[in-house]
């Protein structure tokens, strides 16, 4: 697999037909309590490795910065703007081959109506 081009955006993500292959954007959005990470490339879904990879490391950094007084999302690196260690993070685990499912085989699954 060629190497990605992935853009951190700071508006949603464009749809991913409207992306040039090779191109993920990922935006992150903080509202409250609630943290939403959209991963948008086209033809492709993030697969379940890397979801569960995020929620667990997610869950280990909020567990180990309980004590501190700031927003969850700013105590853990994810805003106001992303740390230089979550995108290491990020980048390293969506340039793995195995970060992605096709898109066609998700929506194979899916009945028509």
């Amino acid at each position: 697999m060629r190497k990605l081009k992935i853009l951190y955006v700071q508006h949603l993500p464009r749809q991913p037909e409207d992306l040039p292959h090779g191109v993920v954007e990922v935006f992150i959005d903080v509202s409250g309590r609630r943290i939403d990470l959209c991963i948008v490339r086209h033809g492709f879904i993030a697969s379940n490795s890397v979801i569960e990879a995020i929620t667990e490391r997610v869950a280990q950094l909020a567990k180990g910065a309980v004590r501190n007084a700031r927003p969850l999302a700013e105590r853990i690196g994810l805003s106001p703007v992303l740390s230089a260690v979550w995108q290491e993070f990020l980048d390293e685990l969506l340039q793995q081959c195995d970060s992605w499912a096709f898109l066609a085989a998700a929506a194979a699954r899916q009945r028509p109506s």
